[in-house]
């Protein structure tokens, strides 16, 4: 587990979500006090999306503090860009998901051989967005920022005597808690297969994944309005008409044969969260890469650029007057 910490500045535009929007920074006025750190605590998580079908969707999941290396309908004005006078000295955790051994999501080409995963896609966003908020003042935390995951010993981190991908997602928060970041932001991209186990390039989408269980909640879904604003935007301005399968509390995810669970990453301590994240934080599911378009943009750096700078507008939107991050 390694981590480094940068500080580094790019004036970036800040957007605001309307009703949904004034209705967070309303709340945000007086936000709830983050709980105090817990003890230490890292793997993939995958939540479950439901596509327009029948079939479930299998998103994919994986959520400490360092900081080293790298189309909705049509597209609508946007402001001008308005430098930061001051860069806010917020530290942002971002965890790409998966690594190493976990590919999380595959791609497979004509042939049907892999040629590209989720974990390779995760992290070239995050590195791009690292440089941007670094630009910006921001203090930046990675979970990772090379190809690995953060339990290679295969440690029972969880305590539950299971060594499995609950354990590596507990590293990651160990690492972010551990680093005492401001806010998390674990990028991942979406997949879904039919029955037969082919995959569905028909079905797509983004979507963002917050939770409310938490004393900052709403802080949570603040900063996951933001973060699902800026990605449609994005899309948008990238000429790209995704389906916005919106923001979702976490808890509504679907398991076969069970209720809903909340995400390692997101959700308050349980058996499976036993050191739960001190921040607050979103998981975003940026595309499908099962999808024939998305997948083509997940492999097109124009592309990624655009998703890197959507990510760090919210960020710069987030920490901006009038509601502080989790501070009471």
């Amino acid at each position: 587990m390694r981590f480094t910490r940068h500080t580094r500045g790019l004036p970036m535009r800040r957007l605001f979500l309307g009703a949904a929007i004034a209705l967070c920074l309303a709340a945000c006025a007086n936000p709830e006090p983050t709980p105090g750190p817990t003890a230490l605590p890292a793997t993939t998580e995958t939540p479950t999306v439901r596509p327009s079908s029948t079939p479930t969707v299998e998103p994919s999941v994986t959520p400490t503090r360092t900081s080293t290396p790298q189309p909705s309908a049509t597209p609508s004005p946007r402001p001008s860009a308005t430098p930061t006078a001051t860069p806010p000295p917020l530290r942002v955790a971002i965890d790409p998901g998966h690594g190493g051994r976990d590919l999380g999501a595959r791609h497979f080409d004509d042939e049907g051989h892999l040629d590209f995963c989720e974990s390779e896609v995760n992290l070239a966003i995050a590195l791009r967005l690292r440089e941007l908020l670094l630009a910006e003042g921001f203090e930046v935390v990675m979970t990772r920022d090379d190809d690995y995951g953060l339990n290679p010993e295969r440690k029972d981190l969880s305590g539950d005597g299971v060594v499995d991908h609950v354990d590596e997602l507990q590293a990651r928060l160990d690492l972010v808690n551990k680093t005492q970041a401001d806010v998390l932001l674990s990028i991942h991209q979406n997949a879904f297969y039919w029955e037969s186990g082919e995959p569905a390039n028909d079905v797509g989408g983004t979507i963002t994944f917050y939770c409310a269980d938490r004393a900052f909640g709403e802080a949570n879904l603040l900063l996951a309005a933001l973060v699902h604003q800026e990605v449609l935007a994005a899309f948008a301005e990238l000429g790209y008409d995704i389906n916005d399968r919106g923001v979702e509390d976490d808890k509504e995810l679907e398991v076969p044969g069970d209720g809903g669970k909340h995400l390692i990453l997101l959700g308050p301590e349980s058996d499976r969260s036993v050191r739960p994240s001190q921040m607050p934080g979103v998981l975003s599911e940026t595309l499908f890469i099962t999808h024939a378009k998305e997948a083509m943009l997940a492999r097109d750096p124009a592309a990624l650029d655009r998703l890197a700078e959507a990510y760090a507008r919210a960020m710069i939107a987030f920490a901006s007057p009038p509601c502080p991050t989790s501070q009471p």
